[in-house]
């Protein structure tokens, strides 16, 4: 049927159920059975076992989105005196941050004025929170406005607050008692004495209070008595402060009727307002104001009373959309990376209607769970946040009809749609999380064939992260220990791949759920946690710190295929070749490869490796982690040290940068291109150790220094090259080099001898038009040229110094006079330094590293460079490099052809005479 007329029939049903279709008393009774099932749903957070309809769900969800317009209505028509308060000024500093509210727990009451910016509204943000929690009411401010309030509207707005809070309307008239809390009192941030300044100013006599410092840590509590009408308490601690212990006595002062203002101190986040916001008021941090500077400018909060916070009214647009089934859009409007349109293109933002009518409100949906689900909240084991349960249950429900692959084309649009809302409302921080049946090609759903075990992990922490071998089974309740006392952060989750390997704008590109990786849940010592995701996965573990001893416990876990030593070895293969699970990795110090199976087991049988994981292993780490370190100039644990570099840097007083973090690849889709940079890289193909395309996304995260004019990838391919260099020299195996134009390069080159000017003729007829290949040889025959010339043994460590010489000019920077001359630039103030060029930044290290007057070569390439790098270069007094160039067949470079063997090649003078041999 087509969309059009399907919407029209769907818009014409909407329009009769909403006009009364059907008799008023069957009506009450359908509406009295929903919002029973609804209430027991919210309590049970389990669809699977629920009668509940989809369509039921989304009404519910809007009907709860309704309710929060009024939300703590009353509390903000006393504040506001009933509107007389209409032009509040408040400018709370640039040290203020910016403290997002919690739907269904409390309420935001003032807002920054809105920014105009390129046609549109940003930046109105909450500054003030109220809410109600146990006996006792709160106010969370994200900067202190008794220390700098502007105008009289705005001190009265804190009168009314301070009557509110205390539910007493004769603070002026009778006493009563204040509790100054963990308040700063340094150069910048006067909140205590300011504070008690404006107290003291707007009540006189009737506020008493503590002395300074007198209630704060383990003294707090004491401090709370009957007679306390208010804590005002912010998030400055001691490192003797127990801030578990300081939050339970803030949430038993509410529990007594005490009520709480919170301050925020500076812009950041420290502990002790980590803990507050998590334990005690319900709200979570967004980030600091330093920056933007926001502010209140006459504001009238009527602006905002009777009106859906914006993240309300776009998730009210999309679930509008739901109800009425009338997704429809025009795909005619994508483009691809040409800039052409077409339905089948998967840049989809000139899409009309897409972004206002889904994305909008997918996206704030997606923004408050994982607020939620970030600060370890199982909302389902808790009262209130109605609304946001609603919104992950109608998610669970639409997951369950998911069929993969979709098209947006040929895939109805509502369908499409509601399965892209069902990825972004993902909540795994709770125990009932029922399985996606269909997952398309990421996994299997069923595991029924598994027995679920104990796995405890122990290994030395590496930052970022490092894998475990346990695998969470969809839909199956993991808890996790963490057994070790270190001093560490520790973070649990679960996947490892990223959201943009799945293209679900492509033609048949949605395969698989979106957001695969879940949120990133800190562990405590001795604490426990659990986790249910509808898609399961490898668990991994996030370290802020290397080389402390982690100890971690998962129960209820599968055993994919996983090898971390000889140890793993026969497991490993048994379960590779059994295929109970559609996921392998392999870990070693350095790397660790988390392989789609089919692709880890084409890894592991390759014959160069011998065909076990073992053997793949030890290629991982001599040639993946290893030779890459080598060339970057890096020094560390599976990181040869090469004498020539090192005892070269040792010489000058350069220091070698040690690697110490894990780096990992995703064989299975890639995010961008077919292979994508970043840690972990992700791809479509097979993992190689010596794979161009697996060295080459390596290299991204190390490539430095590009002659001017050439792109991104000119510096990134070198260390395929090396590492392939590298395999050919150990074992005399094929590298399956990349060619290399050597004869085209020489030819223009020798063509060039006699014009008029070098330069130009090789810009035209070189470099506008050069290639990667081209521009990496710029840097290969000079490398060779210190080869031949016996400067070093291998060509390719002179950029390993220079690398080392890139890392070392920030910190020579810091004391220029007495390090310029190390790092070879004598001749430089810091000034010229910093304005320097990056050809004659380069022309002057290849030289200095090299040990080779470059000039003449560089020059003869007809690369540009300075007057003033000449005459540092010339300051060496290095032998000069011969107008000459190499040798080789297109791979030749990186093996062994018949003009000589790597880099050893024989040369070709640059006379405008001879000719290539071939």
């Amino acid at each position: 049927m087509d969309k059009k007329i399907k919407m029209l029939l769907a818009f014409t049903l909407f329009i009769f159920t909403a006009c009364g279709g059907g008799g008023s008393t069957s009506t009450t009774t359908a509406t009295s059975t929903t919002n029973s099932t609804i209430n027991e749903l919210l309590k049970s957070g389990d669809i699977i076992q629920s009668k509940i309809t989809q369509e039921e769900l989304i009404q519910a969800t809007l009907d709860e989105i309704e309710k929060s317009r009024t939300s703590l209505q009353e509390a903000k028509n006393k504040i506001f005196n009933s509107g007389a308060l209409n032009a509040i000024d408040w400018t709370p500093t640039h040290d203020a941050s910016i403290i997002l509210p919690t739907l269904g727990k409390n309420s935001a009451f003032l807002y920054t004025n809105a920014v105009e910016k390129a046609g549109y509204t940003i930046y109105h943000k909450p500054m003030a929170t109220l809410g109600e929690k146990a006996e006792a009411r709160y106010m969370v401010f994200g900067a202190n406005p008794f220390r700098n309030s502007i105008n009289a509207q705005m001190n009265q707005l804190l009168e009314n607050s301070l009557a509110w809070l205390t539910k007493r309307d004769d603070l002026k008239t009778k006493s009563f008692k204040v509790v100054l809390a963990h308040l700063d009192e340094s150069y910048w941030f006067r909140d205590e004495s300011k504070t008690r300044a404006w107290l003291e100013a707007h009540y006189g006599g009737k506020v008493t209070y503590n002395s300074e410092n007198s209630c704060d840590g383990s003294a707090l509590s004491g401090c709370l008595d009957a007679s306390t009408d208010l804590l005002i308490v912010s998030q400055l601690s001691s490192p003797s402060d127990n801030i578990q212990d300081i939050a339970t006595a803030v949430n038993q002062a509410l529990s007594k009727g005490i009520s709480v203002v919170y301050i925020h101190h500076d812009g950041d986040l420290k502990p002790l307002g980590k803990e507050l916001f998590a334990s005690v008021f319900d709200v979570s941090y967004q980030w600091d104001n330093y920056w933007k500077k926001l502010k209140l400018e006459a504001y009238n909060p009527s602006v905002d009373m009777n009106v859906l916070p914006e993240n309300l009214r776009k998730i009210k647009t999309m679930f509008s959309h739901f109800k009425a089934k009338d997704y429809a859009f025009d795909w005619s409007r994508c483009k691809n990376s040409k800039g052409e349109y077409g339905e089948n293109n998967d840049n989809c933002s000139e899409v009309v209607g897409l972004n206002a009518s889904f994305q909008e409100g997918a996206t704030e949906a997606r923004n408050i769970v994982n607020a939620l689900e970030s600060s370890k909240k199982n909302i389902f084991k808790e009262r209130g946040y109605n609304l946001q349960k609603l919104l992950v249950l109608t998610a669970d429900k639409f997951r369950q009809s998911v069929t993969y692959p979709m098209d947006k084309v040929t895939t109805d649009d509502n369908a499409f749609m509601y399965a892209y809302y069902a990825d972004h409302a993902i909540y795994n921080y709770r125990n009932i999380n029922p399985k996606q049946p269909d997952m398309g090609n990421f996994s299997r759903s069923d595991f029924s064939h598994i027995t679920p075990t104990s796995r405890r992990v122990q290994l030395n922490s590496k930052k970022s992260f490092r894998s475990t071998g346990a695998y969470a089974l969809p839909g199956e309740t993991v808890s996790i220990t963490r057994n070790d006392s270190s001093d560490l952060t520790v973070k649990v989750f679960i996947n490892t791949l990223r959201s943009g390997a799945t293209h679900q704008y492509q033609k048949n590109g949605y395969n698989r759920p979106k957001y695969l990786q879940t949120p990133h849940f800190e562990i405590k010592s001795g604490e426990t946690i659990e986790l249910t995701s509808p898609y399961g996965g490898t668990l991994q573990l996030e370290f802020s710190k290397n080389d402390l001893a982690v100890d971690v416990t998962f129960k209820n876990v599968g055993e994919h295929p996983y090898w971390a030593s000889l140890a793993d070895s026969a497991s490993f293969s048994q379960k590779l070749q059994a295929k109970e699970y559609d996921w392998a990795e392999v870990a070693t110090a350095g790397f660790e490869v988390h392989s789609k199976l089919d692709k880890m087991i084409k890894s592991v049988e390759d014959a160069r490796w011998g065909g076990t994981a073992e053997g793949l292993a030890n290629a991982v780490v001599k040639y993946t982690s290893n030779y890459p370190h080598v060339l970057a100039g890096f020094k560390g644990e599976g990181v040869d040290v090469v004498p020539e570099i090192h005892d070269w840097a040792t010489a000058k007083g350069l220091t070698i940068e040690t690697i110490d973090i894990m780096k990992h690849m995703n064989a299975d889709q890639a995010t961008c291109g077919y292979g994508c940079s970043g840690n972990p890289y992700d791809a479509y193909w097979a993992f190689d150790p010596i794979g161009h395309g697996d060295i080459h996304e390596m290299g991204h995260s190390m490539q430095k220094m590009r002659f001017e004019g050439f792109p991104n990838h000119a510096a990134t391919n070198t260390f395929s090259y090396y590492t392939k260099s590298r395999y050919f020299a150990n074992t005399g195996g094929e590298p399956d080099c990349q060619g290399l134009p050597f004869k085209t390069v020489f030819e223009t080159v020798q063509a060039s001898v006699g014009q008029s000017s070098v330069e130009a003729y090789l810009k035209t007829n070189l470099w506008d038009s050069a290639g990667l290949g081209e521009q990496y040889l710029l840097k290969i025959e000079a490398m060779m040229h210190a080869q031949k010339l016996g400067k070093v043994q291998n060509g390719w460590h002179v950029l390993a110094r220079v690398h080392i010489l890139e890392r070392e000019m920030r910190r020579a920077k810091q004391d220029w006079e007495a390090k310029k001359a190390s790092v070879g630039f004598s001749t430089y103030s810091l000034a010229e330094i910093n304005a320097i060029s990056n050809n004659d930044w380069l022309t002057v290290a290849y030289s200095y590293a090299s040990e080779l007057d470059l000039r003449n070569y560089f020059t003869m390439m007809g690369i540009p460079f300075s007057q003033k790098a000449r005459k540092q270069i010339e300051s060496f007094g290095f032998d000069v490099v011969p107008n000459a160039l190499f040798v080789s067949t297109k791979e030749g470079y990186c093996k062994e052809d018949k003009y000589g063997r790597l880099f050893d090649k024989q040369m070709l003078n640059i006379n405008g005479i001879e000719s290539f041999p071939y």
